[in-house]
């Protein structure tokens, strides 16, 4: 029998060597199609530029590892297991992220094989997990052993992990490409592994093994002992009625010593008095899914929740001054009370905030508005809810859960970036995310779930508004006080009634922006317009500097044609519609212009010349007109030809008795002496071009007519700086050219860039980014909808779809003088559970987190 179950033991190794190879091949070859998805999409040219090495490295070793692979895990497998501290099935946890890669890992066990291997376990974990409990109990049998030992697994997930992060190891890249390489190999290794194990599973039950059975413990409930004693003296591999493996609902006081919840009745209880046991479970909860999440709680609890329960009721709305101080001392052991020094103060003349209270703190205990919030504005009867729940509550997950809930809201209602109102509204909402947390005490840990995404969308959409008093925000608030008192109002059972409030109010939000939206979508269709037109007058301009007849024609004549004329030439093409070679002739135009400029060549035929003029100068004309330039934009170039037309001009005036035909033919020459050419003027800037002004040079930035200038925005940031609020000059000029301001007449940096280069700050700026403009001495909230492919000029739009257009040094100034500042928008739930779980983490013997 020992012999057939190490023949079967062997098979099962050799199975999934073999089957490591094509499962490697797909694993890596869906980790390349996720790089190269990645690099098409980056807008960073150093992130492109990483990311492209790390597909095409990966690759480059793609048939080496996966031939490598089978051998070095067959190795692997038959390397002894570590013996552990008892004989216990149980596996070591994997830290479990909150959230997309939101959480720090930390492996306690297994601290050698670093990181990146407890990232990859992290995600190969959840798919395995069902399948890799029934595989352990088999492979456990297989392997001559009456109880599961999980960790003498032989292929288990951790030696697929190291083994391969071993490979990876071996090339010779930067730890940044072979950390992307493992967030993309993770997801399709899990896949891979489940198709591995149950295909072993299959092999084993073919040969009749039969899963080994779990170790059954004592609990308080069964054995009267004090907490650890029955660990000690339960016997392993106890055949008592309902101690098999499967049981879905055994006696009471049995539990299985196994991270496979085998019961959904709790199994054991859990004390929750001891602060010291419950900052362990906290952690435990946060950093590996909660290793007793089903246990019971211990009737001491119970007990303790009673008594404060009890004083709540007897405590009057009127004492919250003692709650506050209790509060703030539980709270500073999880996640602390932070100020944030970076966030701006709006000027006193926008800020109808009492000069008191500029910025209030807000968190679980604060008193809100009973007439918005209605009963849950009162911190007691918040407080009251919270503390009936743990009351209610029958597992440990659930108290933590509720626990993880408050401090999330605490969190989320310290974070400055938001306005105070919206921060209430979250502290408003924690008793229906208590009620949640009580049916899904994990919802806080997936980026997708509906609870999740109302806080963060609510939190997003705020960024829109910079000032709490403004009409457009009251609108915004009072949707969200109907939405959020709604919940509250409701039987929480599961995650619908938080996807419903979400999509009504994105619902009303789309119709409210619809307005919006479409005054950015001309907006934006006018500047791409406007680049797009420059775009191919630049290439018109490098086409006509290749001309041959450029020879002796003045710098002002190319000067106009490789700018405004080019910009004819190309607003006309784009605006044809029959898709014309040379819409209204504007290009045939061009060989006509550089024969009249030419002196030797119109003296010789001013008949030409003087026939020509009108039609030229009105074809000219019109071409300027059709693309809104200014008049004055030429008058020099039409000076210059009237100057280098003169004398043919007055010649005509002088032998306007001859004949058309006979002045045609007759060289200039016989009537210049009677030419006064003494009140020409000086004709210095019509000399032949220079071979530096022959070359085309591609426009800095698009050009726009006036009445494009004017959609989109370029008057509508003025001055603000420290100019008295009477009329001065400045009043008038971009904001751009204001003076420089002084630090005491400007607000603080935002989100530390003081130390930023502005060029850094505004390259750092993408479509969609959120800024504050101090525009016409107001500080206005202002996104990013459109820049230039060369980065040379920007649009932004405040409230009410009013745009806001600005060249890049006009926002490099803008920055430098601290009147224009981004605005950090990123993940406000997700920032929030970065500092749970940073200040729930264990501390070192130096008092820094681990």
């Amino acid at each position: 029998m020992a012999s057939q179950q190490a023949d079967v033991l062997l098979r099962c190794l050799q199975e999934a060597a073999q089957a490591a190879k094509p499962a490697l091949e797909r694993c890596i070859d869906h980790a390349v199609a996720a790089l190269q998805l990645t690099d098409t999409q980056s807008l960073k040219v150093a992130e492109r530029d990483e990311v492209a090495l790390a597909w095409r490295e990966l690759l480059r070793h793609r048939d080496g590892w996966c031939a490598q692979y089978p051998a070095a895990l067959l190795a692997a497998f038959h390397q002894p297991a570590k013996p552990a501290a008892q004989p216990v099935a149980t596996r070591t946890p994997v830290p479990a992220l909150a959230g997309a890669d939101r959480f720090s890992l930390i492996d306690d066990t297994e601290v050698e094989q670093g990181i990146e291997s407890a990232r990859l376990l992290q995600q190969v974990a959840p798919t395995v997990e069902q399948v890799l409990a029934e595989l352990d109990g088999l492979m456990s049998s297989a392997q001559g052993l009456v109880t599961v030992r999980a960790q003498a697994n032989p292929v288990r997930p951790e030696v697929f992990a190291q083994t391969l992060r071993t490979l990876l190891l071996g090339a010779p890249v930067a730890p940044a490409i072979s950390t992307l390489w493992i967030k993309h190999l993770g997801e399709p290794l899990g896949r891979e592994l489940k198709r591995i194990y149950e295909r072993l599973i299959n092999v084993l039950e073919l040969a009749q093994v039969r899963a080994a059975s779990y170790r059954v413990l004592q609990t308080p409930a069964r054995a009267g002992k004090k907490p650890g004693s029955a660990a000690a003296g339960t016997p392993i591999g106890d055949n008592k009625p309902g101690a098999g493996p499967g049981v879905q609902g055994g006696p009471a006081g049995i539990g299985y010593a196994s991270d496979e919840p085998f019961t959904r009745v709790p199994s054991q209880y859990a004390d929750l008095s001891n602060d010291d046991v419950k900052d362990a479970l906290l952690q435990d909860f946060l950093f590996r899914g909660g290793s007793k999440a089903d246990h019971g709680l211990a009737p001491a609890y119970y007990a303790t929740i009673e008594e404060e329960l009890i004083a709540l009721k007897g405590t009057p709305d009127s004492a919250q001054a003692a709650l506050q101080a209790e509060a703030e001392a539980d709270d500073r052991s999880y996640c602390g009370t932070r100020s944030d020094p970076r966030r701006p103060a709006l000027p006193a003349q926008d800020a109808d905030e009492e000069p008191d209270n500029p910025s209030r703190i807000v968190d679980v205990l604060s008193q809100l508005s009973s007439q918005v919030w209605g009963v849950y504005g009162r911190a007691r009867e918040r407080a009251m809810v919270r503390t009936q729940l743990h009351k209610d509550a029958t597992r440990v997950g659930q108290v933590l859960g509720m626990e993880v809930v408050k401090k999330l809201v605490t969190q989320v209602a310290q974070d400055p970036r938001l306005l105070v109102p919206v921060r209430e509204a979250i502290v408003a909402l924690e008793p229906s995310l208590l009620r949640l947390a009580m049916v899904d005490s994990h919802f806080f840990s997936e980026e997708n779930h509906p609870a999740r995404r109302l806080m963060e969308r609510v939190a997003q959409r705020s960024f829109k508004y910079n000032d709490e008093h403004s009409p457009a925000f009251d609108v915004f608030f009072h949707s969200l006080t109907e939405a959020f008192n709604g919940l509250n109002a409701l039987e929480i059972e599961d995650a619908r009634p938080f996807g419903a409030a979400l999509g009504e109010l994105q619902a009303l939000w789309d119709e409210q922006d619809q307005h919006e939206r479409d005054l950015r979508g001309t907006m934006r269709q006018t500047m791409q317009f406007a680049e797009e037109r420059q775009a191919q007058a630049d290439q018109i301009a490098l086409d006509m500097s290749l001309r041959a007849d450029l020879d002796q024609v003045p710098g002002v004549v190319l000067d106009f044609l490789f700018g405004p004329w080019a910009l004819v030439m190309a607003h006309a093409r784009l605006t044809d519609t029959a898709r014309q070679i040379d819409p209204q002739g504007y290009g045939s135009l061009v060989t006509d212009l550089l024969w009249s400029v030419k002196r030797e060549a119109t003296l010789k035929r001013p008949g030409k010349l003087i026939a020509m003029i009108p039609g030229l100068l009105g074809k000219l004309q019109a071409g300027l007109a059709a693309l809104g330039l200014d008049p004055g934009e030429t008058g020099a170039f039409f000076d210059a030809m009237e100057r280098l037309h003169h004398p043919v001009l007055k010649l005509r005036r002088v032998r306007s008795r001859r004949d058309a035909v006979e002045s045609d033919n007759a060289p200039l020459e016989v009537g210049m002496g009677e030419t006064d050419l003494s009140d020409l003027s000086d004709l210095s800037d019509l000399l032949p071009a220079t071979p530096e002004q022959r070359k085309a040079k591609a426009a800095g930035q698009p050009w726009l007519a006036p009445q494009e200038l004017d959609k989109a925005g370029f008057d509508n940031t003025l001055t603000s700086g420290p100019a008295a609020l009477g009329a001065t000059p400045e009043d008038d000029i971009p904001a751009s050219e204001a003076p420089d301001s002084g630090a005491a007449d400007t607000p603080a940096d935002a989100a530390g860039d003081g130390a930023r280069q502005p060029e850094d700050i505004l390259m750092g700026l993408r479509e969609g980014s959120w800024v504050d403009i101090y525009s016409r001495r107001h500080w206005l909230r202002a996104q990013l909808i459109w820049a230039s492919n060369r980065g040379t000029l920007f649009m932004f739009v405040s409230h009410g779809g009013q745009p806001h257009s600005m060249t890049k040094r006009s926002c490099e100034r803008l920055i430098r003088d601290r009147l224009m500042r981004p605005v950090d928008t990123h993940g406000v739930v997700a920032h929030a559970l970065d500092h749970l779980v940073k200040d729930a983490a264990p501390l070192d013997p130096q008092g820094r987190a681990a």
